[in-house]
């Protein structure tokens, strides 16, 4: 009895891990049934990571009181989910959704208002076609490569979705130029861009074009 009693405690465990791992593979196949082509992520790094991207929180805060640093917009294809975004180390890039995730602390999904989502294939196309561009360090828009929000920007410039906005890199506590700013200005050997039209993803998610769809991670 007691031996039938554990053998069929075995079956029962080994039942549950199975279905558990058929629900984990389902679950992977199927990646965040809600996110659509042309959806914006948003993204948040770990706070206190210090480096440009909590510079670049720093000096774009705005009513939303949101901490993103960086943004991508995603491309579906059947189960499979992409982000087309623009990275320090990879330049711009189409990558799995499951490879972008773990790069960030958090990550929101947002969607483009009713009106602007016949521009979206066109955006995306033109997203593709600039994939292997390198990365824009200036964060001048016009200048060679791309930096993040620049990028969905200019994917978008034709349909006029995004505007840009006089940049600023003073640190809202101090007054003053932030640190990390003129130490990265200091090391590309320019002055540093104040006042120069531009975009941020804490500008660009407050914009009112978008709406805020779901939290990804």
């Amino acid at each position: 009895m007691f031996k039938r009693g554990n053998l069929l405690l075995s079956i029962i465990i080994m039942g549950v891990t199975v279905l558990a791992g058929s629900v984990a593979s389902c679950k992977t196949q199927d990646d965040n049934p809600d996110l659509d082509t042309g959806d914006i992520l948003f993204a948040a790094s770990k706070p206190g990571v210090g480096g440009l991207d909590e510079a670049i929180v720093d000096v774009s805060q705005t009513d939303m009181e949101t901490s993103y640093s960086h943004m991508g917009i995603v491309e579906r294809e059947g189960d499979s989910v992409f982000v087309i975004h623009a990275e320090p180390r990879k330049g711009v890039c189409r990558e799995p959704l499951d490879d972008f995730l773990p790069e960030y602390y958090s990550v929101d999904a947002f969607r483009l208002n009713e009106e602007y989502l016949e521009y979206i294939p066109d955006a995306i196309a033109y997203a593709k076609s600039l994939v292997g561009e390198p990365y824009d360090y200036s964060y001048i828009i016009g200048s060679e490569g791309h930096y993040c929000s620049g990028l969905i920007y200019y994917i978008f410039e034709d349909n006029e979705v995004f505007e840009l906005t006089p940049m600023t890199f003073i640190d809202p506590e101090t007054g003053e130029f932030h640190d990390r700013w003129i130490k990265h200005y200091k090391e590309l050997g320019i002055d540093i861009p104040e006042g120069v039209p531009g975009c941020s993803p804490n500008g660009m998610a407050n914009s009112g074009k978008l709406n805020f769809l779901a939290k990804v991670k």
